[in-house]
């Protein structure tokens, strides 16, 4: 057998059979873990450098890492505890990344400083955006308040809200629709009027009928 030494071109891109068999599945809550290395290189663009240190006490939501770059997200913890290390791990794509590394206390207990951003103009919308660590879920982990700042001299009028699932067994997107479809709405309401944008359009493949029909009926 062998194999082609070079890239080549098919006809219509290769078509792979859905593997929806979750998409039923109601999404359910998952046990605190008892430790977690939240890496600081989460996105594209800039990594971010950690703003703890090891002994120190972290809580929900609490920002552990930030970067000075504009194409970056801040990054966030995802449980309370101590931090025990900051190392480097390995990623999924084979590169490495500064991690922190935190010990559950089991607690959750949420960051005292966390509270509802004041969006009063286009500006403080963006930094609410950037403060909340909003990235992508396509693969790059593209900073979301990048993508939502329109450059100077340029005009947008549509607002595409991507339902896809790119790959044969994601049934993420599916389920978020279902399950927080009213959440989805106020969000593309809110982006549509802090950019001033006239249309909007919620992109659903055909394989999530009970997705159109959720949408459809509101």
């Amino acid at each position: 057998m062998s194999f082609p030494t070079k890239p080549f071109r098919t006809h219509g891109g290769a078509a792979v059979p859905h593997m929806k068999h979750t998409a039923q599945t109601k999404s359910v809550v998952m046990p605190v873990p008892n430790a977690v290395a939240i890496p600081m290189q989460m996105h594209v663009g800039a990594p971010c450098s950690p703003l703890v240190k090891p002994g120190d006490l972290v809580t929900v939501g609490q920002k552990i890492g930030d970067s000075k770059g504009f194409v970056s997200a801040p990054i966030h913890a995802s449980i309370s505890g101590k931090v025990k290390a900051i190392q480097k791990v390995q990623l999924c794509n084979g590169s490495y990344s500064t991690a922190v590394v935190i010990e559950s206390d089991g607690k959750m207990e949420m960051c005292p400083d966390l509270k509802a951003p004041e969006v009063t103009d286009l500006k403080s919308f963006l930094q609410a955006v950037r403060d909340s660590g909003l990235v992508g879920l396509g693969g790059a982990g593209f900073p979301t308040h990048v993508k939502l700042n329109v450059p100077e001299g340029k005009t947008v009028d549509t607002l595409i809200v991507n339902v896809a699932e790119c790959e044969p067994y994601l049934t993420a997107d599916n389920r978020e629709a279902l399950e927080n479809s009213a959440s989805v709405l106020d969000g593309v309401f809110l982006v549509m009027k802090m950019l001033k944008l006239s249309r909007g359009i919620i992109a659903v493949e055909s394989n999530k009928p009970e997705v159109i029909q959720q949408f459809r009926s509101m």
